[in-house]
């Protein structure tokens, strides 16, 4: 009778462990482990062009993608010959700058336009070489100081940015440049170029807001270097907001330059007429071909 309990048990217990022993080296269990997620891969979309995306140091990022209709509209026009083509449906997507006199044809695709983000208030560019894009809630525009050719993406200080429906009117003007200095612990009274080429935010209370390059030279004593230039390719903030709340070397000083407030009471009184172009910027949604 025992050795009938134990044979008993031995097919209760051990034979079932050996099977399970088995049949997971032949057919493994599923890891419990979460399965990586696979990289989409971009495919050809017909009616469509692929792009894709770039990280903040510049890199082309591989595994990030998006498609834009290659359906167009003209959105702007400066003049005969300049304008404005969004290349997207539904007023979203890249936007093209044209200059058919002189062949220039350039993608922006630092900036993904959507109908929220194109400027509802009145927009005049006169100027030739500068040519700048903002956006209707202020967070950032686009502009080029090569009569279009090629476009960089300049953010705007939250000390400055306002609701677009603040915003009279934007213009972007060709101007002299202003010198001035810049003020860092390391080296005090450090010379610096204000670019001329610059565009300015005409607030229905009359405040400004102006968007400007600058550069200057200063030392690196952490590195050993010395007299090295650093380029800010463009920065916006208000003359109000910068003297109430800000002490930037750079533009704290600038409000105090007789040059720069000329500058901008001249843009407060100027009348953007005559002037060729459209008055603001016109997308309807269908019209795209």
């Amino acid at each position: 009778m025992k050795q009938k309990i134990t044979q008993l048990l031995i097919m209760l217990l051990v034979v079932p462990v050996v099977l399970v022993v088995i049949l997971s080296t032949f057919a493994p269990f599923p890891s419990t482990e979460p399965m990586p997620l696979m990289r989409p891969k971009p495919l050809p979309k017909e009616g469509y062009q692929l792009f894709h995306s770039i990280a903040r140091n510049g890199d082309l990022l591989d595994y990030s993608f998006y498609y834009v209709s290659k359906k167009r509209q003209v959105i702007y026009r400066y003049d005969a010959d300049r304008y404005l083509e969004l290349q997207g449906e539904n007023c979203s997507g890249l936007i093209w700058y044209h200059d058919d006199k002189n062949n220039i044809h350039t993608l922006i695709t630092s900036r993904f336009y959507t109908a929220y983000h194109l400027p509802k208030f009145n927009y005049y560019n006169p100027g030739k070489q500068y040519i700048a894009i903002p956006t209707n809630d202020l967070s950032d525009f686009v502009f080029s100081v090569d009569g279009g050719r090629h476009f960089i993406k300049a953010m705007v200080s939250p000390m400055a940015a306002v609701p677009g429906e603040e915003v009279d009117y934007f213009i972007g003007v060709d101007d002299s440049p202003i010198e001035d200095t810049y003020y860092e612990p390391e080296k005090p009274n450090t010379p610096i170029t204000i670019s001329g080429n610059t565009g300015y935010f005409v607030l229905k209370n009359h405040e400004v807001i102006f968007g400007a390059s600058y550069r200057y030279n200063r030392i690196d004593y952490e590195h050993g270097l010395s007299n090295y230039q650093i380029f800010y390719p463009s920065a916006a903030f208000s003359d109000k907001r910068v003297r109430d709340g800000s002490r930037f070397g750079a533009y704290d000083s600038l409000i105090d330059n007789k040059e720069y407030q000329l500058r901008v009471n001249s843009i407060k009184n100027l009348k953007p007429e005559p002037y060729q172009g459209w008055d603001k910027i016109r997308c309807e949604v269908g019209a795209e071909r």
